[in-house]
């Protein structure tokens, strides 16, 4: 499954701050025993038990990392529950579970916290995503090195903070204006859809929208932050919305609204009648917005080769990785998708690269894609076996049957099914996003089919056809 282990480690590293010491509990087999150096912005940190590589994944103390965070960590002695906090962050995690959840949000994770000499050891990679922490390996010094991110003020759609809203719902709370004081604002005073483009017009300042689609039905939705509305353009005055009749053959209805307050942002839906590209032909950063409807002359395909680097992801029974198995499928696929004259391919990482779960999906939403497809192999039991697939929005119900459809018939494993969790990135992409699990790298029949030449080929074929038909390209 989608083996975060930054989100355990967070958990676990977390656990550590106030989990009583649980003495029946035997660690796990330790590969680097004599432990690594921590730094923590550029601070050597001495905790009670050094971090250290175990089966390839680097595990760190929690409670020196949580105290240095200005985290609170709570413990449940009944239900065996960690609660950590920090901020808006809530992370959850049940002693021996192999779930953790994050602000509600659940993953599954393939290596378990660790009990050493009293001190609970969770995965680094598991504080990388969830904590704000950028997290590397110094080869030279053997030392783990942790450094806080610069946190952003300004969150943007689909990020943590600002999930994306599929309505164009007005703001509830009073609305931010020159008026009131924020001069830095633009005031759009018109909105139009003409037979040929688009056109938004403010007083002063800089128009610089960010542009998401939605499906089931196709909409186009533009977000101008730092924006708000000329009251003479609303219809609604209670909620600050209105509507604009559209001239262009491929937009029914415009609609627009004061979205959000803080930033104060305007929201402008396009109801489309086909699935088309909003291009802007000038305007960007200034005032005055002119942008085209056209149909794509390629559709724009992400896929994503789970892991990489130092998140090896789940450990197959050949003595390989995760990592290497999703870049060979990923890989595959993308030479496949190469060869369809409508479809424009892109990979989140071609090499042996760790991109953060956010950065991913960032980079599918940046290229404003069509759809997104994350590749990952399953760990469990040695007896575990069978295909699954995961989606989380509802624009992505319908592209994950599709998707199933065509891997299950391919692998010719058990049937899993169609399964929806929040993963991260099948949660805040902004196109219909699914991951698909192929096989169980931790049964080593699966693991041999899923390392044989033929076997990913057949399965590569099988993605690609999956998102012809949800494309529609014949």
């Amino acid at each position: 499954m989608m083996k975060l282990k930054w989100m355990y480690t967070l958990l676990l590293l977390l656990i550590a701050f106030t989990l009583p010491a649980m003495a029946s509990a035997a660690p796990a087999p330790v590969n680097s025993a004599a432990g690594v150096p921590l730094f923590f912005n550029g601070k050597e940190l001495k905790p009670e038990v050094a971090p250290r590589i175990i089966k390839d994944v680097t595990m760190v103390p929690v409670r020196i990392i949580a105290e240095e965070l200005g985290s609170k960590v709570t413990w449940n002695q009944e239900a065996q529950k960690v609660t950590i906090t920090k901020n808006t962050q809530k992370i959850e995690m049940v002693i021996n579970q192999l779930t953790a959840t994050v602000n509600g949000d659940k993953y599954k994770l393939d290596s378990a916290p660790l009990l050493i000499e009293g001190n609970t050891l969770l995965p680094v990679r598991f504080i990388a995503e969830n904590m704000g922490i950028d997290v590397s390996w110094n080869d030279v010094k053997r030392a783990v090195y942790l450094n806080e991110k610069v946190a952003q003020t300004t969150p943007t759609p689909g990020t943590p903070g600002q999930p994306v809203d599929v309505t164009d719902k007005p703001a509830t709370d009073k609305p931010v204006s020159v008026a009131n004081g924020n001069s830095s604002l633009a005031t759009i005073k018109k909105i139009d859809m003409t037979a040929s483009q688009l056109l938004i017009k403010a007083d002063t300042g800089e128009l610089k929208p960010t542009l998401f689609t939605l499906k089931n039905p196709e909409r186009i939705v533009l977000d101008i932050p730092n924006a708000t509305l000329d009251p003479t353009l609303y219809k609604d005055e209670a909620n600050k919305s209105g509507t604009t009749v559209s001239a262009n053959v491929y937009v029914s209805n415009v609609r627009y609204s004061l979205y959000a307050t803080s930033p104060s942002t305007v929201r402008i839906v396009l109801d489309m009648k086909d699935s088309m590209d909003l291009n802007w032909v000038s305007g960007m950063g200034t005032a005055s917005l002119v942008g085209t409807i056209q149909k794509p002359a390629k559709y724009r395909v992400v896929i994503d080769p789970g892991h990489g680097d130092q998140d090896p992801g789940a450990k197959a029974a050949n003595g390989s990785n995760e990592k290497t198995f999703n870049l060979s499928m990923g890989l595959k696929v993308y030479k496949l998708l190469q060869q369809e004259a409508n479809i424009q391919p892109y990979m989140t990482r071609n090499d042996d690269t760790f991109i953060p779960l956010d950065d991913r999906a960032k980079f599918a939403n940046d290229l404003n894609a069509h759809v997104f497809v994350s590749i990952h192999g399953n760990s469990y039991l040695a007896t575990s076996t069978g295909t699954e697939t995961y989606y989380y929005k509802s624009d992505s119900t319908e592209f994950a049957k599709i998707m199933h459809k065509h891997l299950a018939a391919a692998t010719g494993l058990a049937d899993r099914g169609v399964r929806q969790e929040p993963f991260r990135v099948v949660k805040v992409t902004n196109m219909p996003a699914v991951l698909l699990e192929v096989g169980y790298l931790s049964n080593p029949t699966d693991t041999a089919l899923m390392f044989n030449e033929d076997f990913q080929n057949k399965v590569a074929g099988s993605i690609v056809a999956g998102i012809k038909e949800q494309l529609n390209i014949k």
